[in-house]
């Protein structure tokens, strides 16, 4: 038996849990029962994984109900399935961004227009050119140089180094926070910007562009996205779907992450029981931090009191 969150073979029975085996994992104290791959689900975990897969492909949440129902004749609710999107989006994405591409340091950036409830919002992007890794991406209500900040500061929390140089259209909100997050007087660290990239242009946006396509594919079949914290879940999933499970045929069948030397398998399954693990690994460090913490107060404590006697 493998423990499902932390993947250590260090399990031992602790009873059971309505007529199903419980386990305990030494390493990082879960507690789990027999069935699916992932924690506190009792739905097949090929099921979950598929589910996602489907949806991020363009196909709404009823369809993906159908299409679950006739590959696994499972009866599965819509607000399931809804559930299962926005919590291993989240899971999964939140686990990536610890992730390092190396990247061509070429970076072209667009935006588009999405409808949210209604009102038209922005959805910026930074791709890489050879690798098609979306770098960073922003939701906006607008078009300013604060979103154009904030879009920069993510990609370069992603690239861990500088570009190259960046692609954009003559958008002036571009120049200026190119110039807040970029600016520098020493040569070996200024990164060029190439400005009004168009199709008269010797440079084009159609890697953004055909990024943009994909995203619309998405959209549209759910006429319009929710609120601004379910959208921003959302396009989480859908960057790890982009990023991490669909192929590319520009770049000879690979994702981009596998193209950018991340050798992860292009399976949300995969990368789910990943993201488990490492939010996990993650927990255990913080609770021995805690607990180093504390011995080292409580010899502090114990020293000091010796010293006054």
């Amino acid at each position: 038996m493998i423990c499902k969150y932390c993947s250590s073979t260090r399990v031992v029975k602790n009873g059971k849990v309505r007529g199903k085996q419980q386990y305990l994992c030494k390493v990082c104290g879960h507690q789990f029962i027999e069935g699916s791959d992932f924690p506190k689900m009792r739905v097949e975990s090929r099921i979950i994984s598929t589910a996602l897969d489907l949806y991020f492909e363009g196909l709404s949440v009823r369809k993906v109900q159908r299409q679950i129902g006739r590959i696994f004749g499972v009866k599965v609710s819509q607000v399931t399935i809804w559930k299962w999107i926005m919590k291993y989006s989240k899971l999964v994405y939140d686990s990536m961004i610890w992730l390092t591409p190396k990247l061509s340091g070429e970076w072209h950036v667009d935006e588009t227009a999405i409808k949210c409830r209604g009102i038209q919002k922005w959805f910026w992007e930074v791709i890489d050119e050879k690798t098609k890794f979306l770098v960073s991406s922003h939701l906006s209500g607008a078009r300013t140089a604060e979103d154009v900040t904030v879009l920069f500061v993510r990609a370069m929390a992603v690239a861990k180094k500088r570009p190259k140089a960046i692609y954009v259209d003559g958008l002036q909100a571009y120049e200026k926070g190119f110039k807040k997050v970029f600016y520098s007087r020493y040569k070996h660290r200024r990164v060029q910007l190439v400005k009004r990239v168009g199709i008269r242009s010797r440079v084009t946006n159609n890697i953004v562009e055909r990024l943009h396509g994909t995203l619309k594919d998405r959209t549209k079949v759910s006429r319009g996205l929710k609120g601004s914290d379910t959208v921003k879940v959302l396009l989480e999933g859908w960057t790890v779907h982009y990023n991490f499970v669909r192929l590319h045929q520009s770049l000879n069948g690979r994702t981009p992450a596998q193209a950018s030397g991340i050798e992860v398998e292009n399976d949300w399954h995969e990368l789910i029981k990943m993201a488990t693990e490492n939010k996990t690994q993650r927990e255990i460090a913080y609770r021995r931090s805690i607990t180093n913490k504390n011995e080292i107060e409580l010899t502090e404590d114990l020293t000091s009191m010796v010293v006054m006697r």
